[in-house]
Formats: structure tokens, C-alpha cells, sequence
């Protein structure tokens, strides 16, 4: 009767260990952020997803953001192409990147519905409706293990997008991204998980490790209860563990962008945290899945005779990053800022053309110019765009546009029948209002000259007096874009133009050819000089 007694419990315990062990299997969550279009990433996140499947039923992927914008494949089809791809992957649980709301709010609601994935966003609500739009986190099942993925977008959404996409109809901000308590709505969403028995916090942020208006490190000493920051938006690869606000270790990581790394998160079966950031080269082409390759393929053949369409010829390259691949359009003038510029003055009709370094995405190559570079060029579908100012509303106009140089900034301007110099030992005092919007200059100024070319092709110093019409496109001059610094000029009536279609109607003008003694690499005629 002992022996037949011990035999069932030993039965039973052995029982319960397999079932156990069924059940605490690792958790594995791969992560990207910042993909920007970049579809072979897809790929990759994939295969590892596929691979992982074999070894533990409890797979997802998840990403922080700025999947829907970045190159033609997203901007032809206003991020409707990036859906299909990102569901053939498939995608668990996704948070929003400043760059969703690019194409309008109406459009990325509706991306947003398409996806199969969660969104979620605890720092995005409307202000008169009440309510987030989104769900601040969601938690998911993995057996025994409950994991929460808390999601925060960038507080400064607004002026990195297009600000009247969050106005409305009398210009009254409706949309709020509570840049003034991000941390908090994270706190608050991490703690309601924890209550409903999230064992693990994840906050998948795009908030950048280095933005001075509330980043990752500084949101990790802020809180308490979060086991991993994966964080996006800055662009950068990290790896690495920080205390929080109890002097507790928690993971901060990201992935850089357009899939330079595939994030894998591991929760063992024993517990804990691993991270590790994979290089796609390791990546053994036999595991690419052909779901997603096949939808890949399916797009670009509708692409290819689109973007490879010959549209012109350049003879010079046309350059957005200095000799060693460093990025200078936000903060030097290039060849391709002045190129754009004069696009915007010659058919846009304005007395000046300006071009913000922001809206400027990839350079122009020696040789045959296709659509589809003007595409990468211009992925944003702006609109031409014309306003009268005066001359004073200029020179406090471009006093934002040179407000935080030498540090690049997408409000950096360079100009068409304007130029100017600054001593950049002045601080600025550009005022901003609560919306962190222009709204003035003070006492000193860091432009100390600046003139405009007149009809007989001579230089004259600004008369503050005049008035002026200036021609660009409508992010900048009309929807509040660069930080609003052209909120108060008055809109004037102009030709309906996509933007690229102005680069082609400027072609057009050049006699279809980039002549490199008019826009050599090698700047001869400076439009912006510092002292």
C-alpha cells in the first residue's frame, strides 16, 4: 500500500514538473524602431520571429515607432504599403512615432485600424472629446507570465509633424500629447498594469535618449515598476541597464534605424530580463520567409516602372552630408539646400524662396535623376505654398531658424534671393510660447546682416518697412511646421503643386540638367554665413 502510494505521488509530481515546464517557457519579444520604410528589415524581424517559433510557442514582435514614413514605398502609398508588410510579419504591439501622423490624423487612424498589431499610447488624447485615443498598454499571456507593453509617443509630436493637423477649425489645439507630464502618463499606465498583474513592464518609447524636452534616460530615473525602455526617435544603438527611481537596474534599448539591428528580448523560464541588439548579416538567407519577401516583391513591382521613371540629368551630386557622412543640411548650406531653394522661388513666384533642412530626406546623385529620388528627396506629400511678410517678420523669422545653431535643427533655413550672416556667440532669445511654438524675438539678435537680391539681380539690405512674398511649402508657411516661424506672415493665393511636382517644373526650367557651375559641391556664392 507505501509502495503504491509513493508510486502516485512520484506520478503526480512528475506530471506537474512536465506540465510546468510546458507552461514556463521562455518569452521572447523581438523589437525594432525608427524603420522608416526600409522594408528588407521586415524581412529580418521575421526570420528571427520564425526561428524563435520553434524552440517556444511564446513569441511576439513589437516596435516604437516611425514605420509609416521614410521613403517611396511609404509616401506613395501614404504607409498603406507598410501595413501590408508589417502584418504578413505579423506584429503584436505597436506604439506611435512623430512621423505616423505625417499623411494627417484622418490617415493615420485609419493606418492604424488597418494593423493587426495593438497601438497603444498613453501620452495621446483630445482635449475636448476626453479620453486617449489609444490604450495606454496591453498586456499579453505568455503561459504563466504576464508582460505589459506600455506605449509613449514623442511629446513633441506637434511641431514635428504639421501642427494644423492637430488644430481645429478656428486653430485651436484639440490634440495633446502632455509634454508637460509625459513621465507621469507612462507612471500611471505602468502602475494600472502592474495592479492587473502585469509581471513585466515594457515601455515601448519614442521619446530618443538625447531630446531635451523628456528622453528615455531621464523617463527611466523618473519612474518605478518598468523592467525595459525600448526606445526609438533618436536613432541610436543602445545597450544598456540604468537605475530607476528606487536605485533599481532597468534595460535601455534601441536598435538605430532602418533596421541597422533586430532587438530580441528573452524573459527565461527562470526569470529576468536578457537583451541582445542582432546583426541581420547573421541572418541565414534560408530562413527569410517567403510571406513576407513575396508581399515585398508584389509592391516593388508596382513601384519600379513609377519610381524609375528618367526625369533629368545631373552632372553634380547634390549633397546633404559632408565628406565623412556626417549630416550638415540642418545646420550648413549645401548644394541642395540652394538647388531646392531656388525650386521654391522660380515657381512658386515668391520674391524669396526658403527651404527648411527638416524636409530635405536624401541627397541627389551625379547621373540620370529618376521620380523616384525626387520622391526621397520630398516624402512628405506638401503642397506649394505662398505668404506676404514684412521685413521685420523676416529677420525674426529666421532668428528661429539659426536659434540653436551649431546643433542641427530641421527649422534651419536656407534661402532664395535672401541671405544673411550670424554671429553665433549671441544667445539667441527667440521666445516661445506654451506650446513650445515661436511667438517673438527679444533684445539680442544673432543675425547681424541681411539682404535681398532685387529684380536687377543686386543685394540690398532688409528694409524691416517692406513687404516681402515668399514661396515654399505649406508645412513651413502655412501648417505651423519649423516651430511656427512663419505663423504670422498672410497667406496669398498660388498655383495648386505637389512638391515634387515643383522639382519637375523646375527641371523643366533648367532644361532638364543639374549644371554643376551653377550648383557645385563646392559652394562659391554663400547664402549663409557665420562670422
Amino acid at each position: 500500500m507505501k509502495k503504491d502510494f509513493l508510486y502516485w505521488c512520484l506520478t503526480g509530481i512528475v506530471c506537474l514538473l512536465i506540465v510546468s515546464c510546458k507552461r514556463r517557457q521562455a518569452v521572447v519579444v523581438y523589437f525594432e524602431n525608427d524603420v522608416h520604410c526600409a522594408v528588407d528589415a521586415y524581412v529580418d524581424i521575421a526570420a528571427m520571429r520564425d526561428s524563435a517559433l520553434l524552440t517556444t510557442p511564446y513569441v511576439s514582435v513589437v516596435s516604437s515607432g516611425d514605420f509609416f514614413q521614410g521613403d517611396i514605398v511609404g509616401s506613395i502609398s501614404q504607409g498603406e504599403y507598410i501595413v501590408d508588410i508589417m502584418n504578413t510579419v505579423p506584429y503584436d504591439v505597436v506604439t506611435l512615432g512623430n512621423h505616423e501622423f505625417d499623411y494627417g490624423l484622418v490617415q493615420q487612424k485609419r493606418l492604424c485600424e488597418r494593423l493587426t498589431a495593438d497601438v497603444v499610447c498613453c501620452n495621446l488624447s483630445h482635449r475636448n472629446a476626453g479620453g486617449m485615443l489609444y490604450p495606454g498598454y496591453v498586456i499579453r499571456e505568455y503561459g504563466p507570465v504576464r508582460v505589459a507593453c506600455v506605449g509613449v509617443a514623442t511629446p513633441s509630436t506637434m511641431h514635428t509633424s504639421t501642427p494644423t493637423f492637430f488644430m481645429d477649425s478656428t486653430g485651436q489645439v484639440v490634440y495633446d500629447f502632455h509634454q508637460e507630464d509625459t513621465f507621469e502618463c507612462v507612471q500611471r499606465a505602468a502602475d494600472e498594469a502592474r495592479r492587473k498583474g502585469a509581471d513585466y513592464v515594457i515601455v515601448l518609447s519614442h521619446l530618443g535618449d538625447d531630446s531635451p524636452m523628456g528622453n528615455s534616460p531621464e523617463l527611466i530615473r523618473a519612474t518605478r515598476g518598468i523592467d525595459v525602455v525600448l526606445d526609438g526617435h533618436a536613432h541610436h544603438v543602445i545597450r544598456q541597464r540604468m537605475n530607476n527611481a528606487e536605485g533599481k537596474e532597468v534595460w535601455l534599448a534601441s536598435t538605430g534605424s532602418k533596421g541597422k539591428y533586430v532587438g530580441e528580448l528573452t524573459i527565461p523560464a527562470e526569470g529576468g530580463v536578457k537583451i541582445r541588439l542582432i546583426d541581420p548579416v547573421t541572418i541565414s538567407d534560408s530562413l527569410l520567409p517567403a510571406r513576407v519577401t513575396d508581399k515585398i516583391a508584389e509592391i516593388e513591382s508596382r513601384l519600379d516602372s513609377l519610381v524609375n521613371k528618367p526625369v533629368g540629368y545631373s552632372e553634380v551630386n547634390l549633397l546633404d552630408r559632408d565628406s565623412h557622412k556626417t549630416r550638415i543640411i540642418r545646420w550648413q548650406e549645401t548644394n541642395l539646400s540652394d538647388f531646392t531653394a531656388d525650386a521654391m522661388r522660380a515657381v512658386g513666384g515668391g520674391q524669396i524662396g526658403v527651404m527648411h533642412g527638416g524636409g530635405l530626406r536624401a541627397p541627389i546623385d551625379t547621373g540620370t535623376i529618376t521620380l523616384g529620388e525626387l520622391i526621397s528627396l520630398f516624402p512628405f506629400n506638401n503642397r506649394l505654398a505662398k505668404v506676404r511678410m514684412t521685413g521685420q517678420q523676416l529677420l525674426d523669422a529666421m532668428e528661429v531658424s539659426v536659434a540653436s545653431y551649431p546643433v542641427e535643427s530641421g527649422d534651419f533655413h536656407i534661402c532664395s534671393g535672401l541671405r544673411y550672416s550670424i554671429d553665433p556667440s549671441v544667445a539667441s532669445s527667440v521666445q516661445w510660447d506654451e506650446m513650445k511654438m515661436f511667438c517673438g524675438v527679444g533684445d539680442t539678435r544673432r543675425i547681424v546682416r541681411m539682404e535681398v537680391e532685387t529684380a536687377d539681380g543686386k543685394w540690398e539690405a532688409i528694409d524691416p518697412e517692406a513687404s516681402y512674398t515668399v514661396s515654399g511649402l505649406n508645412y513651413t508657411l502655412l501648417s505651423g511646421g519649423a516651430s511656427g516661424m512663419f505663423r504670422y506672415a498672410e497667406p496669398m493665393q498660388t498655383e495648386d503643386m505637389k512638391d515634387t511636382d515643383i522639382l519637375l517644373r523646375y527641371l523643366q526650367l533648367l532644361g532638364d540638367t543639374i549644371r554643376a557651375n551653377r550648383y557645385p559641391e563646392n559652394l562659391h556664392e554663400r547664402r549663409f554665413e557665420v562670422l
